[in-house]
């Protein structure tokens, strides 16, 4: 039985060696590609922001006259150069076309009686106008916002003192830092636990894809799938010989996916970034569960994406279904892998491929979840793979699906 099983095994595993989609999915994405598309996003994010930071921005005021004392001081920041003296609707009209062309990041409108409240030390109304189409405008207006708010604090103080009053009366309680006590590791995992538990799931379908097609839809084009049941040998050998080639091409597309992601994330990303070094704490335990549940995971698509195979009439047709199957996990992968979810409930451990980024996302922050959601989490994963390998087998042995042209 066994050496029947390895034989259908061997088999397969060469016609995937031998084509080249395969090996792309398998060693050339995970391992140069995918890291690439990891490593951009962040680091066009990050120089980005440093470049916005180091822009002057140009702000416009308009309507009523600006107290100099704010203008001088926006000067005396860097990144922000001033414009005023306009007024009228016209004139607010032509600054937003500038606004909106890039000439200026921030238009203040202020009220036509601003001179006389400055005067009485009564708050002057501001309208800030931006352009969210534009990330200039929209960090102008952050900036703006933090030196508005600084300079009148420091103008409330000096008014305070004015009077003979110490500013400590408007100032109940002074920050005087903050301290985040998360270790490195604990913070490094949840950055982890956002990608690659939704890298893992949705390799686990696209990794093996081509080999399950190849194995059953493709022995239709080619002619060869109703000579091989035909064989003496039990059809159970052969569908568990076509299966352990798909989850074994599975398995090492993900394993070489994590692997490549984790360490552009961990040693690559801080190099590109000037930082240093990051550390993940992940437990030789906690890497025996990752593995376990990684492997039921893709004994269960792989068994799904056979069983869709020998459904499809063509070569073509199971690669709509695998491809359909793609979309259908990346969703709520993309969203809990993303969301904050501290606490799931109980019952989600019970549905496939969501127990897995639950479990996870737990393991790279550092921590495990409960035994009754682990024991749920498992067997859950070993009943789903159970069944879809028993449906592919049934498959199998159905003579209309088999002849099904």
């Amino acid at each position: 039985m066994w050496a029947k099983v390895r034989a259908v095994w061997a088999r397969e595993l060469l016609d995937t060696v031998r084509d080249k989609r395969t090996l792309y999915m398998m060693v050339l994405l995970p391992i140069f590609i995918m890291p690439v598309v990891m490593l951009v996003g962040p680091v066009v994010m990050v120089r980005q922001q440093e470049a916005l930071q180091q822009e002057t921005a140009v702000v416009a005021f308009h309507g009523g006259p600006v107290p100099g004392e704010l203008t001088a001081w926006l000067e005396a920041q860097e990144g922000f150069a001033v414009e005023t003296g306009t007024t009228g609707e016209d004139a607010l009209a032509r600054l937003q076309e500038r606004l909106e062309a890039g000439e200026i990041q921030l238009i203040v409108s202020v009220a036509g009686y601003a001179a006389a409240l400055w005067a009485a030390e009564e708050p002057v109304p501001v309208e800030l106008i931006y352009y969210a189409n534009s990330s200039r405008s929209s960090a102008a207006l952050q900036r703006f916002q933090a030196l508005l708010q600084a300079f009148g604090a420091q103008v409330g103080a000096a008014r305070l003192m004015e009077r003979g009053l110490s500013p400590n009366l408007v100032q109940p309680f002074t920050v005087t830092g903050t301290r985040d006590i998360t270790p490195e590791e604990q913070f490094t995992g949840r950055l982890l636990g956002m990608f690659v538990p939704f890298f893992i799931v949705v390799w686990a379908v696209m990794g093996g894809m081509y080999t399950a097609i190849d194995a059953a839809a493709g022995e239709k084009e080619r002619n060869s799938l109703e000579p091989l049941v035909m064989v003496p040998a039990p059809t159970s050998a052969i569908v568990l010989g076509k299966f352990l080639a798909v989850a074994t091409v599975t398995f090492v597309a993900v394993m070489l996916l994590v692997t490549s992601s984790v360490v552009s994330f961990l040693y690559v990303l801080p190099q590109l970034l000037g930082d240093e070094v990051l550390t993940v704490s992940l437990k030789p335990g906690y890497l025996l569960y990752l593995l376990a549940f990684v492997a039921l995971l893709v004994a269960l698509t792989s068994a799904v994406e056979l069983g869709l195979s020998v459904y499809s009439k063509s070569y073509r047709e199971a690669q709509a279904y695998i491809s359909a199957l793609v979309f259908i996990i990346m969703l709520p992968s993309m969203y809990l892998g993303f969301a904050e979810i501290e606490d799931p409930a109980l019952w989600t451990y019970a549905v496939p491929v969501l127990n897995v980024l639950f479990v996870v996302r737990h393991m790279l922050a550092g921590s495990l979840p409960d035994a009754a959601p682990m024991a749920i989490a498992f067997v859950s994963l070993f009943i789903a793979a159970g069944v879809a390998l028993w449906w592919a087998q049934r498959a199998f042995r159905d003579e209309r699906v088999i002849f099904r042209a």
